[in-house]
Parts: structure tokens; sequence; C-alpha cells
């Protein structure tokens, strides 16, 4: 069966569901899912997970991001993109490159945001947006996120574009409000590019238009990354050919996993066999115990 992580370079327009399907259909497979929401404005590297990857995708989602952003000074919107209603104008306002670049330094590190109202937060079993368009008020807990960095690559008298590196969980989308805040400026996202998920970068993108190119020439399964390489950042051990029934039975034991590396509860490893085949993802649990969180 076709598996692995498809690393497709969302074009503006559509939603992450839409690209989903789309990679469904182009590759003819039912089981198709994404690993982090692109807005619909935005472009860049959207991980879709293909067949029994779609297993994984929730690990995949707690990759850290890069992103490279673009803000018009003057106006913020309902949404903090181009795509919503002004609900501030002052035409000319702006902010001078010594301003910005300050700004942007004062947000490295661990805070709480809180989410724009139109995100995909649930509130009440309720997606955030659909109450925000219904004109209802969306009270948000703030999340604790990571800027690992942020840098201004450009600016101009009405706009300026930036460099992010994040955790999961941030909201550019939230920068205008914050950011805005700070300089005293109304601000809206005008342009969003995401360059990095984890270990998938654009360079390693492939747009719906080529994927459908290569499909054409019967081979498109060959851009699939695989799922143990997709999981490069686990520690991967090889289980013993007599204990692989035994794994995929969802059972965990043997000598073959005394001599493992001590770690922490919330650690992960990626069980394989001799071959490379991805089996189950293990993790300690409190009285440190090595436990099949998810199977393969």
């Amino acid at each position: 069966m076709t598996a692995g992580v498809l690393v497709v370079d969302k074009p503006p327009g559509i939603t992450s569901f839409d690209a989903v399907q789309a990679v469904g259909r182009i590759l003819k497979e039912r089981k198709c899912g994404h690993a982090g929401t692109l807005d619909p404005m935005a472009t860049g590297v959207l991980p879709v997970c293909v067949g029994a990857a779609t297993k994984i995708a929730g690990y995949l989602t707690e990759e850290e991001k890069e992103y490279e952003a673009g803000f018009t000074f003057g106006v913020a919107t309902d949404t903090g993109d181009a795509t919503g209603k002004p609900v501030e104008e002052r035409p000319g306002a702006t902010a001078t490159e010594g301003a910005v670049a300050e700004a942007l330094a004062a947000l490295v590190g661990t805070f709480e945001q809180v989410p724009p109202a139109y995100s995909a937060v649930k509130v009440g079993g309720v997606r955030s947006y659909t109450l925000a368009r219904k004109g209802m008020e969306v009270p948000l807990a703030a999340r604790r996120v990571t800027v690992r960095e942020a840098r201004l690559l450009s600016i101009g008298p009405d706009r300026f574009r930036v460099f992010l590196s994040v955790s999961k969980g941030f909201y550019v989308r939230s920068l205008p409000r914050d950011l805005g805040a700070r300089l005293g400026v109304p601000l809206t996202v005008s342009e969003l590019r995401r360059t990095r998920v984890g270990p998938f970068r654009a360079s390693l993108a492939v747009t719906l238009d080529a994927l459908r190119e290569r499909a054409l020439g019967g081979d498109a399964h060959s851009l699939l990354i695989p799922i143990v390489d997709a999981l490069g950042r686990f520690p991967r051990w090889e289980v013993p050919a007599q204990a692989i029934s035994q794994v995929r039975n969802g059972r965990l034991s043997g000598p073959w996993l005394v001599d493992r590396a001590a770690a922490s509860p919330g650690d992960f490893a990626l069980l394989v066999t001799s071959l490379r085949e991805p089996l189950a993802i293990v993790g300690r649990d409190p009285t440190g115990l090595w436990k099949i969180v998810r199977g393969i």
C-alpha cells in the first residue's frame, strides 16, 4: 500500500482541505490528510500524509515552522490579513526601520499569544471563525508559543517583510494586533508564505500542477517521503524478527528493550523492521515503562 508524506507547495486561494483533496484525486488515494493548516491566502509548505502516513500527521504538526510574511501599514482588518474587512484605517501611517526591527526583536522568546478570532480554534465545539463570521464575541484563551527568530527582510514607506521561525500553535495573523500595538500603527498581513515545517522545506515542495504532470508520467508516487524519513527526528529502533508480530498486535516487551537509551516521559522513538518498515511509535509512561502510543 502506498504511504508517505508529500510536501505540497500550496497555491493561494484554496484551503488546505482543498489541497489535500486535489492530492487524493491526482494520486488516486482515498486516505490523505494534512499536517498543519495554511490559510487560503497563504502559500508554501503543506505536508500531506498519504495512506498509512495519516497516522503520523499529529506528530508532524508538532514541528517548528518558518514563514516569510509581508505586512501593510495603515490598515487593520477583522481577520488580520488582506481577505478581511477593514476595522481601522490610517492612510499614510508608517514606522521607521529601527522601530520595526526593535519590535520584531522583542518577539523572540516564549510567551502567551491569543489566537485571532478568525481561526480554527474550537470554542464550545465550534470553530472560532464560524462564530466570528456571525458577529459573535469569541473569547479565546492565550496559548504558550515560542518565537526562535524574527528578522526584518525589507521595508518601504507602506509595507515591510519579515522572516519568522516559530513553534507550533503560533499565529502570524495575530502579529498585526500585537506588532501594531507596539508600533502604534494599524497593520495587516498582506502576504504569507510558509517555507519550512520541521524537515520539510520549500525546496522539497511540489506544486499541484507539477504533481499532475508527474502523475501523467506514472512517477508521482516517487515524490512521497517514507514515514521513517518523515519522522527522522525520532530515535529509530530495530525490532528483532521474533518480536515483530507482537509489536503489530500492540504488545511491547522482551529483553531487546532493556538496553534502550533512557528517555523522559513525553519522549518518543520509532520502531522499525530490518527493512526500515515502520511498525509503531513508542514513548515512556510516567512509571518509566515503554508503551506503544501509535501503531503504524
